[in-house]
Order: structure tokens, then C-alpha cells, then sequence
């Protein structure tokens, strides 16, 4: 969970993610988060979540960074897809 800004309110969301909500993994912590996965094999997915977590700063600079340390590793972002849509 790298947040909890979403462009949506949804009565059903189990964090209370929304517009109002501002807080976001900054890039000390993500990129710990990246050493670790570097460096732990058993690791096989990175599963990114957290209200819209296109709209964290750090959610392209952790997709690249993953990519880049572990080839081999699935990465699966949890998007509304309607934050596709956002300019």
C-alpha cells in the first residue's frame, strides 16, 4: 500500500481512500522497499496498492526500480482504472 489519494470515495473502500486523503509513501521509504525486493529472491510479486497508486509520485519510480533489480519479478498495480482517465 503505497497511499490512500484516490480520485474516488467509494463507500466500499476498506482503507477510506479518497480525494481528501493525502498520505503517500514518500521515496526514502519506497526505496527501501526496493532493496528488500533486490535482495530477497523468495519474493516473487510486487503487488501495488493504496487508493489510486498512479497518482503517488513514487508509483512509476517504484514500477522502474522493481523492473530494473528483479527482471524476473511480476508487478501487479491495483488500479480503478477510471484514474486512467485523469489528465
Amino acid at each position: 500500500n503505497i497511499g490512500l489519494y484516490c480520485n474516488q470515495a467509494c463507500n466500499h473502500c476498506h482503507v477510506e481512500s479518497s480525494p481528501k486523503r493525502k498520505e503517500m509513501m514518500n521515496e526514502e521509504v519506497a526505496m527501501r522497499c526496493i532493496e528488500i525486493i533486490k535482495n530477497s529472491p523468495s519474493i516473487k510479486t510486487l503487488d501495488i496498492t493504496g487508493g489510486a497508486p498512479e497518482m503517488n509520485d513514487q508509483f512509476r519510480p517504484i514500477v522502474e526500480a522493481a523492473s530494473a533489480a528483479r527482471p524476473d519479478i511480476e508487478i501487479i498495480d491495483r488500479c480503478n482504472l477510471t484514474v486512467l482517465a485523469e489528465p
